[in-house]
Order: C-alpha cells, then structure tokens, then sequence
C-alpha cells in the first residue's frame, strides 16, 4: 500500500512542477482504536456472544487539488486505502482491495459565477442533515455525479447522477447503491443569518415483480423526494439552528406512499470565550406498529453525516436500514463545549424516545422512552499537523430500546453498554505550489 501512495505522491508532484500551477497536495493517516461493548446496539443477551470488541482501524489518503483560474478548470482526486489493522496478514503478498479512488472530478469555468463538476466527488451541504461527507467512517462518503453551480449574491447548485453495475449491452439489475439522483440546493447569507433549500428526488431500483429469476423486466424505479429547509442565525452570544424537511413519494417493492418529516431546533450560547453552549431538539417521524393505514411515516436521513447528530454510539439511522428505527426518534439534548489552549473539549446528554408506537415481540405496545446517552469527547492539537482524540460514550437504555429497530432487535438493556476510543489524525500538506498572475504593463 506504502509503495502505491509513494508512485502517486511522486507522479503528481512531477506533474506540479512541469505545469508549475495552482497546485497542490496534502496527506492524512487517520489511525484509531476502538472498544466496542455496546456501539451501534445492546451487548447481546446470551452471555457466551457478550464479549466486547477491540480494533484499530486507518484511513490513509492522499489528496491532489489543482487550479488553473486562466484556463478556467479545477481538478481534484484523492486515493485512500481504509483497513483494519491484522485484516492483512503480515506476510501477504496480496490485500483485499482496500485501495480506493476517494475522489476524481474535474470543474469546468465557464464564468466566475457558473461552473460544473463532474466525476466522483464529495456532496456535503449545511449542517450534512441530508448530503455529508460522512468523514468519522473511515471510507467516507463520495458519489460519482454531475454538479451545476451557480455562485454569486447566492448559491444554486443542481446535481444528477445514474447508478448502474457495469458496462452492459441490456440492462443489468442489482446496483448497489440509489439508481436515479437528482438535486437542487440554494443558499443566501446574509450578515448574521443563511439560509438554505433542498429539493432531492432518489430513485432506489426495487424488484417489483418478487420472482426468483430476476428478470430485468421484474426491477422498476421507485422514486421519494424530500424538500426541506436549514437556517442558521448568529446575532451575537446567542444562536439559533433550524430546519425542516419533509419527505414524500413511495419506497420499497411495493410502492408503499411515503409521508415523513424532520424538525429540528437549537440554541447556541457563548457563555465565555472558552465555553459554549447548545440544547435543542430533534424529530424523526415514525411509522405506528398498529397502524393500518399502509403508510410509511418513518424518515430516513438518506446520505447525511448521521454519527454527528443523535449520539456518537450510532444506535440510529447509522448502517443502513436495519439501523432506521421504524418508530421515528425524538432527540432532546444538552452540550457543551470548552477550549482552552490546545485543548478542546465536548460533553453532550440525549434523551431518546420513539416518535411512534413500537411494539414487543408479541405485538404489545411498549413505552416510547428508549433511553439515554452521555458522549465525552477531547482533543488536543499537538501541532499544525497532528491532533490527538479520543471519546467515551454510554448509553443507559430503558426496555424498549430491545425493540427500536423492530420487535426482533434483541438485546439486553441491563447491561452497562459502552464505547471508548483514541485516534490520531495527521494532515500534512506535502507540496503546494502557485503561479503568480502575469501583470499588464501600463
């Protein structure tokens, strides 16, 4: 792996030199140990399986920018390899594929205003509520779209993109990932305010038809849009975050009509110069288990930065859908955060209920209180390249938090779950080199 990183360094900084543009290359090694007893769902039930987890997992990426504002054209790429340490053995001549392109676009400038983007790119927007990078998972999140921007007294992206699994003569069913995206987004600031619109319509291919064959004729795309709001106002001391997004449409095999929404609500208090403040409040809605209605009232985050927002032990929405609790989530919590020198500390408390009725196994209802997490984060800036991190978490469930994900999920809620963990992330910034501007003489 160090042997492609080092080819890639090498050829990029002699295309640097050669061009001798607006260029520039920067590194990061992103190591980090994890002890998991709890994470993402409750220590199992059966004692002989409740055995926690120990790992260190590490992202190493390299990452080109170039930019040449006279022949109007941006490029970026960026490589990565993501493993966990021992997933290779220490004698192997050959890994499993870590190695990835993270990212290669290329912008083309047709104004100082107006531009597109296209190629594998990060899409990350707001508060990353709906589009993140999703940069805690060590892979990350890019997509491989089209991107038109307009940049001036505001800012009107619009982004396509198309899924398929290969090069085909027919079409080929079983992509991994939505078949048909498409998106704007807006955005004004003004002084001590911005606000912003999302408009996305995502297209999941669904096998409609249920046969085992699984013709192409048996797959239809289903579409589900969501539009939504975000503002973010910063007077002084206090501030206020806020959006709202509601979704619409149908989801799965069977076109099930899709009516959910998303609320959110915060205020911001700089109580000192080292320490800030924040509560608020957020809802997912849920769909009832005894409803009868045929109606999915659960809304799903699709491609946001989810570890960020309902607590850092990922019990919701964070791995897909057996992580989208079915009774929605109501989020109240309480920051807060205090820097001092090279130190920065984070403390934060959730308090989780369903947003919805939930059931038991056996169909019963049970109470909406799911529980709640403490998350305790510091970190410390070594340098202008190294920060040192590290965290603890717990969550203090309440029964019903064995049936957030669904009458099955399973778990025991009386045993102590938690999360620690400590990482270092280095950012170096390898070469960087930029042409100065030819001046007229006059």
């Amino acid at each position: 792996m160090f042997k492609k990183l080092l080819s890639f360094t090498l050829l990029l900084l002699t295309c640097g030199v050669v061009q001798a543009q607006d260029f520039s290359i920067d590194a990061q090694l992103k190591p980090r140990y994890e002890h998991r007893n709890g994470f993402n769902q409750l220590r199992p039930s059966n004692g002989d399986a409740d055995r926690a987890a120990d790992f260190v997992s590490q992202r190493a990426r390299i990452r080109m920018l170039f930019n040449d504002k006279s022949n109007k054209f941006r490029f970026g790429f960026s490589a990565q390899d993501v493993r966990t340490w021992g997933e290779i053995g220490n004698f192997a001549n050959k890994d499993n594929g870590n190695f990835s392109i993270h990212e290669a676009w290329g912008e083309l400038l047709f104004t100082e205003e107006f531009s597109v983007k296209a190629g594998r790119q990060e899409i990350s927007y707001d508060d990353q509520r709906i589009f993140g990078a999703v940069d805690w998972a060590q892979q990350g999140r890019s997509h491989d779209a089209a991107v038109f921007k307009y940049e001036k007294a505001f800012k009107l992206h619009a982004g396509v993109a198309i899924s398929a699994t290969g090069e085909t003569p027919y079409y080929n069913p079983g992509v991994n990932n939505y078949k048909s995206l498409q998106y704007l987004w807006f955005n004004k600031k003004f002084e001590q305010l911005s606000i912003s619109a999302l408009f996305l319509n995502n297209g999941v291919e669904q096998d409609v038809a249920g046969n085992q064959t699984s013709m192409p004729a048996d797959f239809e795309t289903i579409y589900s849009q969501t539009l939504g709001a975000h503002g973010e106002w910063r007077p002084g001391k206090f501030g206020l975050n806020a959006s709202f997004y509601y979704q619409m449409g149908a989801v799965g095999a069977g076109k099930t009509d899709l009516n959910a929404y998303n609320a959110l609500v915060e205020v911001l208090f700089q109580a000192s110069e080292g320490l800030s403040l924040n509560i608020g409040g957020e809802i997912l809605s849920g769909t009832d288990a005894t409803a009868t209605d045929g109606v999915n009232r659960t809304f799903n985050p699709l491609y946001g930065t989810n570890h960020k927002f309902n607590g850092h032990m990922d019990y919701f929405y964070v791995g897909g859908a057996s992580r989208l609790p079915a009774g929605g989530l109501t989020d109240i919590y309480l920051g807060a955060t205090y820097k001092m020198n090279e130190w920065k500390f984070y403390g934060k408390v959730h308090s989780f209920q369903s947003s919805a009725v939930i059931v038991d196994g056996t169909g019963a209802e049970v109470g909406n209180n799911l529980g709640t997490e403490l998350d305790l984060n510091a970190n410390y800036k070594f340098n202008d390249y190294i920060s040192i991190q590290g965290g603890w978490s717990a969550m203090f469930a309440t029964e019903s938090m064995q049936y957030s994900t669904g009458a099955n999920a399973g778990g025991d809620y009386e045993k102590f779950n938690n999360w620690g963990w400590m990482g270092i992330v280095i950012k170096p910034t390898l070469f960087t080199t930029k042409k100065k501007e030819a001046k007229t003489q006059g």
